[in-house]
């Protein structure tokens, strides 16, 4: 064999093993290949819901976040409300009083002479529980059997159990009261009295009418200078019924605006001629 022949056989077996070696790394690439993309589709698959976990939960964190924001917010109104209605709750309590102050000084000429000092109702009779109440001012504030207790929408009722730092006050709404009045626009006399009963009901009836004596629907009617237990001219109730009972006697039926059932301050007339107040 001669030297050339030699060399072409030497590169025809180097193209041969070249090309061996181009088809088995083709062959290995591709199955690397296979092999790396069956691999990333579990990992990329991991790597989603890791991805959508970690989204969750910043989602879940940021609905928390706004949770409590709505919640401090909340608290913040419900107590800026509850600040609102205790000061519309003190507006409410000043302007009564203040009305009631106002009513009272438009009585001032029907009080001359007394003092009247301001009392609160502090307890209440479980069996007369419209009829009688105590009050936190006693003898020592000269406060004695008798004294008469009104408000500014009328009369109340009259002490009639003074201890040293309370006393008890009868309603003119008890069935035990009756007093003398007078028909505001004629003067003339009629006889008071209270009508409680068992069924927890209570008003004023009103007799002793002279049957020449001009009544109707809508009369008011005030205290009258007589016995000299009730000053004349506070005001005791409007007529609202006029007629005759099955004896032929006349009578009405009276309606106080006072509510009887709902008072927590009334307003006490001490006499200024009265003696010192009790002080032992």
């Amino acid at each position: 064999m001669t030297r050339k022949r030699k060399i072409v056989i030497f590169i025809l077996i180097l193209l041969t093993v070249a090309a061996a070696a181009l088809v088995v790394i083709s062959t290995s690439s591709d199955r690397l290949d296979g092999f790396f993309r069956a691999l990333g589709t579990p990992v990329r698959a991991i790597q989603r819901g890791i991805t959508k976990l970690g989204d969750n939960w910043g989602k879940k964190a940021s609905v928390r976040r706004e949770y409590d924001a709505v919640q401090e917010e909340i608290e913040r109104l419900t107590r800026e409300n509850e600040e609102l209605r205790q000061k519309e709750r003190e507006f409410n309590q000043i302007k009564a009083e203040n009305e009631e102050l106002r009513r009272l000084l438009e009585m001032r000429d029907r009080t001359e002479g007394y003092e009247l000092l301001q009392a609160a109702v502090i307890t209440r009779d479980v069996t007369d529980w419209f009829n009688e109440f105590t009050i936190d001012l006693g003898t020592r504030d000269g406060v004695v059997n008798g004294t008469v207790v009104i408000t500014s929408y009328g009369l109340v009722g009259i002490v009639y159990n003074a201890g040293s730092s309370s006393a008890k006050v009868r309603c003119i709404i008890d069935e035990q009261s009756e007093l003398m009045c007078r028909i505001q626009r004629n003067d003339e006399l009629l006889r008071v009295r209270g009508t409680s009963n068992e069924n927890f009901t209570a008003g004023l009836k009103a007799d002793r009418i002279a049957k020449t004596a001009a009544l109707y629907v809508g009369d008011v009617i005030v205290t009258a200078n007589s016995g000299g237990v009730y000053p004349p001219g506070i005001v005791v109730g409007v007529v609202t019924e006029v007629g005759v009972d099955e004896d032929g006697n006349r009578f009405a039926t009276v309606s106080s605006d006072v509510n009887f059932t709902s008072l927590t301050t009334v307003t006490v007339m001490v006499p200024k001629t009265a003696a010192e107040p009790d002080n032992k």
